[in-house]
């Protein structure tokens, strides 16, 4: 399952699988979810949180403009396993450092 990140006209962040599609041209995406910057209430750091981008929708396969589409890029994984968490597949791949995997 491939899943890209979009930046949208509006400034919209969406994360979504199945992405189908160039820019300039029509994308296709499934189970889309926005990204959203939300504090952590004491307003030390910024954490990101997911929302599903069309929440009122029967549908989860949407045909995006492609003059609406500004970037599509690779998500961090920190991203792509909270997304699959919440809207995927629920598969979550564990990150290991150079530095764990000396000491071991």
């Amino acid at each position: 399952m491939a899943v890209k990140l979009l930046r949208l006209k509006s400034g919209e962040d969406i994360i979504a699988e199945h992405v189908q599609g160039k820019i300039g041209q029509n994308i296709t995406i499934e189970n889309p979810a926005m990204l959203m910057p939300m504090g952590d209430g004491r307003g030390n750091q910024v954490q990101v949180g997911l929302a599903p981008w069309m929440p009122f929708s029967a549908e989860k396969r949407f045909d995006l403009p492609g003059d609406w589409i500004l970037l599509m890029t690779e998500p961090a994984p920190d991203i792509v396993n909270n997304y699959n968490q919440v809207f995927g597949s629920g598969i979550v791949v564990p990150t290991v450092s150079a530095k764990t995997l000396l000491n071991e």
